[in-house]
């Protein structure tokens, strides 16, 4: 098992208090539909808190997701950290991560964050029409007042925000509005999903539209990248061009970095793969290693280690590898293609190519300046 593995927990399943037009995890309730509320129980909570932190591994880190993670309750939190209290050991490493759009977070939820110093990733896709288009009217407020919130109480937090077809298109709107507001941490999401005809569905950002978006984003990040100003795809690539990895799994190592726990328990290898013919098994009854070593795993993590023919002769074979899975299996296509993005990813590599090597040698003499011999 690899020393970076990590669990995304989802301890509500689909279950969420918007109903955002695009949400990919909504198709998760039909694996659960006998079952009309999902809420993880206190022995499952109990069993994936004991079996992870048994691995000891160099770090632990629990990533809470949905649907809506706070639907579960301020006190399931508690109870989880608890565990993680009972079940860790002195010098060992844990932490946690929250996924949410803002809307029951509140002062004492705040208190709690900042106290066991939970990362949240604020979903906020850019102001107010655009991200209450497709998140349904007064969700852009509601995420204003729980960044306001947690700013307020020292909780760190980052924002997530869904490239989609019209926010593709608005690259310097949203980069200013998010600037404007002090937020210094940001991921933008590409949005891409197949009807019932095979077809993207309206909200679908292209390739095209997709690439303008990135190398129009870049040129807005670039002179505020020595600021501290966070993007995590560029992050990433000045991650890999000074330490060789880049921390994002479909540009490194590939699949088998973390797993998805639904609910009850189940065991899927990705987020966008919970479906039942890759249900790995539940960690109510098996381990995390006897799950990571099972067939359908190691089918899983080989299939993103076969490099698409048509990737064989690109200059950027080595630093995209055909791309992640999921965007590799889009509208029609096979896990042996190249990513749905690819013309994205390229003219992105090429367009930031020169100005990500001069960022690197800044950071390296930066680092030998401070006499920092690791330039981490």
């Amino acid at each position: 098992m690899r020393p970076d593995f990590q669990l995304l927990i989802k301890p509500v399943s689909a279950d969420c208090n918007q109903s955002c037009v695009y949400c990919f995890y909504r198709r998760v309730g039909d694996l659960y539909a006998r079952t009309p509320e999902h809420r993880m129980s206190a022995e499952t909570l109990d069993g994936l808190v004991r079996r992870f932190l048994e691995l000891r591994l160099p770090a632990s880190v629990f990533c809470w997701q949905g649907g809506e993670p706070t639907l579960a309750g301020l006190e399931f939190y508690r109870r989880a950290v608890a565990l993680m209290q009972t079940h860790g050991r002195g010098g060992q490493s844990v932490t946690n991560a929250l996924q949410t759009n803002g809307l029951l977070i509140d002062a004492d939820w705040c208190r709690f964050l900042a106290q066991y110093r939970f990362l949240v990733g604020l979903s906020l896709d850019g102001p107010e029409d655009l991200h209450d288009f497709y998140r349904g009217r007064g969700s852009h407020a509601a995420a204003l007042r729980s960044a306001a919130l947690m700013s307020e109480h020292g909780v760190e937090f980052n924002i997530l925000a869904v490239v989609n077809d019209r926010t593709a298109r608005e690259a310097r709107r949203i980069y200013t509005d998010f600037r404007e507001r002090g937020m210094l941490y940001l991921q933008f999401i590409p949005c891409v999903e197949s009807g019932p005809d095979g077809a993207p569905m309206p909200f679908s950002v292209t390739p095209e539209a997709y690439g303008d978006f990135l190398c129009e984003l870049f040129d807005l990040w670039y002179p505020e990248a020595k600021t501290g100003v966070s993007e995590r795809l560029f992050d990433a690539l000045l991650s890999r061009a000074v330490l060789g990895n880049s921390g994002l799994c479909y540009l490194d190592h590939g699949c088998g970095n973390y797993f998805v726990i639904e609910y009850n328990g189940d065991v899927y290898p990705c987020d966008f793969f919970v479906e039942e013919e890759w249900r790995l098994g539940n960690v109510r009854t098996t381990s995390f290693e006897a799950l990571y070593d099972r067939g359908r795993a190691r089918t899983f993590r080989a299939w993103r280690h076969r490099l698409p023919e048509a990737c064989a002769a690109c200059r950027w074979r080595d630093l995209c590898r055909g791309g992640c899975l999921k965007d590799r299996a889009r509208l029609g296509g096979r896990y042996d293609h190249p990513t749905y993005f690819c013309a994205a990813y390229q003219r992105l590599f090429a367009h930031a190519e020169e100005r990500i090597r001069e960022l690197a040698e800044y950071v390296k003499a930066r680092r030998a300046a401070e006499g920092r011999a690791d330039p981490r």
